[in-house]
């Protein structure tokens, strides 16, 4: 009596928990299927659940399943048959991988027999008879990794010799995990670019500590090597809640470390859309909808250590930020969990700001801008700490266009005048560092506004007295003719700096260059002439001194 009861009690505890952990089998199957519990049964303390899976529209030799054991899933054995037009054929024994955590556990088996529409049935043994739940299935066709892609072409070298912004987080290699061989030969995976990056969960699997963590990768090669029948593990990178980075595939040339940005290989993490698809899976179950064992959420250490990669794989592969997907972009699946998905927007930003500040300070510093009503804005800068800054420069940044107002090889504080601004609106000054390895860095940004004269004006030029040039600044509120000349004192024209129609609403800015005139006074006027006449007709005072 009690037994029965425990088997109906595990009959519904597998009901109500048939929808968790439900996208880990469909990441590795090409169509999932539905489970029908047609028995469970006792023998000794052994319990034996068998399911049917009616014929699945696709033609497929493979069958691959997961579920829970509440314990641990160390011991579970699971067989597998097809019907045939004789009946039921022999039982198939599945390859079973559990995880080292948690009683999580992948099921597979793949053959030489192609079926279709045929119903199979499972079965699968619980040693002690502990609850067994979320049991799911689905087929695949399986031919040989290397039978699917093209041929091997030449190795292409890292994209951006130049970018070193960002340096990756420490690599546990695949000797350091024990990863098993390669089977066959990889080939580079950018043909002829590399494309996205994306985002897994690997729906289990959890692990915190870098020797769980090792466990859990090494058993999901072994999942998907001798289970799934790929070439290795599907993923390049892999990311447990401590923040470890695991070395998924091997790169193309095993010489190279991770930070010379070596050529990346094929992966199989993103059926149909592995090409130039750099995949990254995060260990652990991200997905609430799919029930209680499902509700893990990205840690501050694995979040860092994400952002951080994604950066370095940007950087160095030459896929921009927008690039960054989730598994189920690319197919019916839940992955990467709806706690992960909902994160990639701010993933997104965490690499853009990297890409430009990156992750290795060289120093610090703070800029502070102003704007005066000519529209002139005096910036300062301050170096507050320099730990390898040889030079820098201040670029202007106003809508698209970008500037260099100022660079310095002499690491100091000072402050500018920048004369240049056209206005009106949001300008930004980005002061960057260069360190002695030739590393830029963002170290400080400000923002003005530039706002509209009232009217039409000539500004005072900067500098006045000069030596050597200034800048005459004026502003237009209407389109109109404009004549600039320079005169000396006997009202002898010197040069001609502007004549020609203009747009309105809009600051303009010009150099002169008085090499070769003597000392004395000079003056600028400028007239501008729109539709109704003489609109403008001013005279400023320049002082030339030696």
């Amino acid at each position: 009596m009690a037994r029965r009861l425990c088997s109906v009690l595990c009959l519904l505890l597998f009901a109500s928990a048939a929808t968790a952990w439900g996208q880990s089998v469909d990441d590795v199957v090409d169509e999932a299927v539905a489970l029908e519990i047609t028995g469970s049964s006792f023998q000794g303390a052994a319990r034996t659940v068998t399911l049917r899976a009616q014929g699945a529209q696709r033609t497929y030799n493979g069958v691959a399943l997961h579920g829970i054991v509440r314990g641990s899933a160390e011991d579970v054995t699971g067989e597998v048959r097809f019907a045939t037009d004789d009946g039921w054929g022999a039982w198939h024994p599945l390859y079973i991988v559990p995880s080292f955590t948690d009683g999580f556990f992948m099921a597979a088996y793949r053959g030489a027999d192609l079926y279709k529409g045929q119903p199979f049935e499972v079965r699968i043994v619980v040693p002690d008879g502990a609850p067994l739940e979320g049991l799911r299935a689905g087929v695949f066709r399986w031919w040989p990794e290397a039978a699917l892609l093209p041929p091997r072409g030449e190795e292409d070298q890292r994209f951006f010799e130049d970018n070193d912004l960002i340096v990756p987080p420490p690599l546990v290699t695949r000797s350091a995990w024990g990863a098993s061989s390669f089977r066959g030969s990889p080939i580079r995976l950018a043909r002829p670019s590399y494309d996205f990056l994306t985002v897994h969960h690997a729906a289990g699997f959890s692990a915190t500590t870098l020797e769980d963590g090792k466990e859990q990768v090494k058993r999901i090669q072994d999942f998907h090597q001798n289970g799934r029948g790929w070439s290795d593990i599907g993923y390049h990178f892999v990311i447990d809640k401590g923040g470890n980075v695991f070395q998924g595939r091997p790169f193309l040339n095993g010489n190279v470390t991770l930070e010379s940005g070596p050529v990346l290989v094929q992966g199989a993490h993103a059926g149909g859309a592995n090409t130039g698809n750099i995949g990254i899976c995060l260990l652990g179950c991200f997905h609430p909808p799919e029930g209680g064992s499902c509700r893990d959420e990205i840690t501050p250490e694995a979040r860092a250590s994400l952002e951080v990669l994604l950066a370095f794989l940007s950087e160095t592969y030459g896929v921009a930020p927008r690039q960054l997907r989730g598994h189920r972009d690319f197919g019916s699946t839940a992955c990467p969990g709806d706690n992960n998905y909902e994160l990639l927007d701010d993933f997104q930003e965490a690499m853009t700001e990297l890409l430009l500040v990156g992750n290795q300070p060289i120093g610090q510093a703070t800029v502070f801008a102003e704007v005066d009503p000519d529209g002139v804005v005096a910036i300062s800068w301050d170096f507050v700490e320099v730990s390898d800054i040889v030079s820098y420069r201040v670029v202007r940044v106003f809508g698209p266009q970008e500037e260099v107002v100022f660079e310095g090889t002499t690491v100091e504080s000072l402050s500018i005048a920048d004369a240049n601004t056209v206005g009106p609106g949001e300008v930004t000054y980005r002061l960057f560092g260069i360190s002695s390895t030739g590393r830029e860095q963002l170290l400080a940004t400000t923002v003005v506004e530039i706002e509209f004269p009232t009217q039409s004006v000539l500004t005072e030029t900067f500098p006045n007295p000069f030596q050597d040039q200034t800048t005459i600044r004026y502003y237009l509120d209407d389109d109109g003719f404009v004549l600039l000349r320079l005169y000396d004192t006997t009202g002898r024209e010197i040069t001609t700096l502007a004549d020609g129609f203009v747009e309105g609403r809009r600051w303009y800015a010009h150099a002169f260059n008085a090499e070769g005139l003597a000392p004395g006074v000079y003056f600028a006027r400028l007239t501008v002439e729109g539709f109704a006449g003489i609109t403008l007709d001013e005279t400023q005072t320049l002082v030339l001194v030696r």
